[in-house]
């Protein structure tokens, strides 16, 4: 059945691919931040997202290594990046939580996290929840089928044989240039 009419069954997917939904849709959400945007706050906050999603690849999303991206994100919450920051933040503890599985029992904690950035990007400046649903069934069965096919368990990091079948996100206005994902 199409993704869309599955998202009730984002919980089933491996953490770090919850984290990672999270941080791209945090991603789509920051490169719909308008132009007058501070470019560097808005480079800042995409390399966070960078971040994050090498952490969904490899694993290793310590409280040492998840500090400054706590911080970062959490500094432009209340500016003008508004609900964009607000889903990078939950991306970010989504993230955290996906790591943090593999020692305590914050499954449940980490499928929230990942709601909460779906949430705040479908309120961001530039996205509709219409297309935050869309953009997540194509993301959902993208990951679904690719951690089906590289065994990914439900505490594993993605690795790059997931990693490498998705499709980058793209800046809305830039869809074929080579910086974006």
């Amino acid at each position: 059945m199409p993704a869309i009419f599955e998202l009730h069954e984002i919980g089933a997917l491996p953490l770090y691919a919850q984290a990672l939904l999270a941080s791209r849709m945090a991603r789509r959400a920051i490169f719909c931040l308008p132009e007058s945007f501070p470019a560097g706050t808005k480079r800042e906050l995409l390399a966070v997202c960078d971040r994050l999603d090498e952490l969904c690849r490899n694993g290793g999303a310590a409280m040492t290594v998840m500090r400054p991206l706590y911080e970062r994100a959490n500094a432009c919450r209340c500016s003008a990046a508004g609900e964009a920051a607000e889903a990078l933040y939950w991306a970010v503890d989504a993230t955290a939580s996906a790591d943090a599985a593999n020692d305590f029992p914050v499954d449940e904690t980490c499928r929230r996290d990942a709601r909460l950035a779906f949430a705040a990007a479908g309120r961001a400046e530039g996205l509709s929840p219409l297309q935050v649903m869309t953009l997540l069934a194509a993301d959902m069965d993208q990951l679904r089928f690719a951690c089906a096919e590289a065994g990914v368990g439900t505490y594993d990091a993605l690795g790059p044989a997931v990693m490498g079948r998705l499709a980058p996100v793209w800046p809305p206005s830039r869809k074929s240039d080579a910086e974006g994902r």
